[in-house]
């Protein structure tokens, strides 16, 4: 078991593999010189061994700490480019080792091979480098992981919330970016027609409420998936929306990369289940589904960065799913069943 202010087990693992292979590369630098020493050799043979397997280690346990923690705002591509270079770089050093391997067994490391060896182990330092740099960025940067980081951006949305509340804004705010948010106060239910771009359904019937010293919008769902799209178009997306789905049955989305009814993609709420997909020439490709609780107030989250596309609920990973990039679009919601939504905040910005 790791100690409480670890939440995974990844940074225990990645820096034997980095400074075994990169001890190898040294290594293997000054076995140029002393050719003479054969066990050098080996032990050179062995460090790359390791460490490959140790990367092996290190990239299974990156997978499942993303699960552990909420990746937000500009940390999304980093945490992506970080993924996707820690493949480069395992994938480099299997095939790099493989051939060291095969080299030796064969006996082929002879008068300048073993020379050339070094420079592509030199790109695989470079690799390793780039790829711990992004790790880096992503705890003293962006404070992933990090308890006091997470206290206090929990203090932030907290204020924000109370000067929405004190504000009593009645629609979203629109950046030029695109981004938008939208804090629910009194009077929302009067500027929703005019706040947002409405397909599908003719209508939407909504109401405000407050419950718990704050304002929540009720929207009644209609038979056919109404879409209420707001903000510019955006490339990478975080999204979150704070809801209650306690009074609904049907389907509830998060939408992002919109471009109408038949090409977007989405995060999907039905029932106890949470899918991630994208809707593409009017064809579903579910990429993943995950099991969530619906009872009382949640957040769920939606980011989408590249290729990569997250999703969570309360601050915990449900589903990160892979495909192509979408092009740009708009955000929103969209719902159709019975019952009721309500909503005390929705926001789409750029990561």
């Amino acid at each position: 078991m790791t100690p409480d202010w670890i939440p995974n087990i990844h940074p225990l693992i990645v820096h034997f593999p980095v400074a075994l292979l990169v001890t190898a590369v040294i290594f293997d630098l000054v076995r140029v010189w002393l050719k003479q020493y054969s066990w050098l050799h080996h032990a050179v043979l062995l460090m790359y061994v390791s460490g490959t397997a140790g990367l092996v280690a290190a990239f299974i346990s990156g997978k499942q700490a993303v699960e552990t923690v909420a990746v937000t705002g500009t940390a999304v591509p980093v945490v992506t480019s970080h993924e996707d270079w820690a493949l480069y770089t395992l994938i480099f050093f299997g095939i790099y080792t493989s051939v060291r391997l095969y080299s030796w067994w064969k006996d082929l490391e002879k008068g300048w091979t073993r020379t050339a060896f070094i420079l592509p182990a030199l790109i695989g330092v470079g690799l390793l480098w780039y790829t711990g740099e992004q790790g880096s960025r992503l705890v003293y940067q962006h404070g992933v992981a990090v308890s006091e980081a997470d206290r206090l951006e929990g203090q932030i949305e907290e204020l924000e919330r109370q000067i929405a509340e004190f504000r009593s804004e009645a629609g979203p705010v629109t950046e030029d970016d695109g981004s938008w948010s939208w804090r629910i106060g009194a009077g929302a239910d009067q500027v929703l027609v005019d706040a947002f771009t409405i397909d599908g359904a003719e209508s939407i019937e909504a109401s405000t409420g407050r419950e718990g010293g704050r304002s929540h919008l009720e929207l009644t769902a209609p038979e056919q998936m109404a879409y209420l799209i707001a903000g510019g178009d955006l490339n990478s997306v975080d999204g979150r929306a704070e809801i209650n789905l306690g009074d609904f049955s049907g389907v509830f989305e998060l939408v992002h990369h919109y471009r109408g009814p038949d090409n977007y993609q989405y995060i999907r709420i039905s029932g106890s289940e949470l899918q991630q997909g994208q809707i593409i020439d009017g064809s579903d490709n579910v990429l993943g589904s995950g099991q969530i609780d619906t009872g009382g107030w949640s957040t769920f989250r939606v980011t989408a960065s590249g290729q990569h596309f997250y999703a969570y609920q309360n601050g915990n990973t449900v589903v990160h799913t892979h495909d192509d990039e979408m092009g740009t679009g708009k955000s929103g919601l969209a719902l159709r069943g019975s019952g009721t939504v309500r909503i005390r905040l929705i926001e789409f910005s750029l990561p």
